[in-house]
């Protein structure tokens, strides 16, 4: 075709005309990154390190807070760095890819907590055979089930 446009880029209209606003809207999506990132490392560095705490739930737990760290990451950068210089443009590529990602990320999270449900349910309802349903292999195979089935 002759008479033909190619999309290579979106606009972002929503970020402010002032610098006080930018520097502001930057200053808050920093801080609440760094606290995110902050805290969910917390939890991975204590649920890992104390050996009481190497049961499922906190298995399961510590791998919510690698995926919520993951999740973060996808777009809050990226808003930092388009916040602050005012660029309004983003590629297709860009795009697509973090919406991929941020679709994967909360899929993933659903059945994460799917499963952390059924685990207390397990742990409450049958608690004599919790140890032989939630064992350690099982929990990493639907770890990983969870993981793969998100990129279908």
């Amino acid at each position: 075709m002759a008479n033909s446009t190619m999309v290579i880029e979106f606009l972002l209209l929503s970020f402010p005309d002032g610098w006080n606003m930018r520097v502001f809207y930057f200053t808050l999506f920093i801080v609440t990154y760094l606290g995110t990132m902050l805290g969910n490392l917390l939890i991975i560095t204590v649920t890992t390190a104390d050996q009481n705490l190497h049961t499922p739930k906190y298995f399961f737990l510590r791998n919510l807070s690698i995926l919520d760290m993951c999740y973060i990451s996808i777009t809050v950068p990226n808003a930092c760095v388009n916040s602050l210089p005012g660029n309004q443009v983003i590629s297709v590529g860009s795009c697509a890819t973090q919406i991929f990602l941020d679709i994967f990320c909360a899929y993933v999270e659903i059945i994460f907590l799917t499963i952390m449900a059924w685990d207390r349910y397990v742990a409450i309802c049958q608690p004599l055979q919790y140890p032989i349903i939630m064992n350690p292999q099982f929990c990493v195979h639907i770890t990983l089930a969870s993981l793969l089935s998100g990129l279908v």
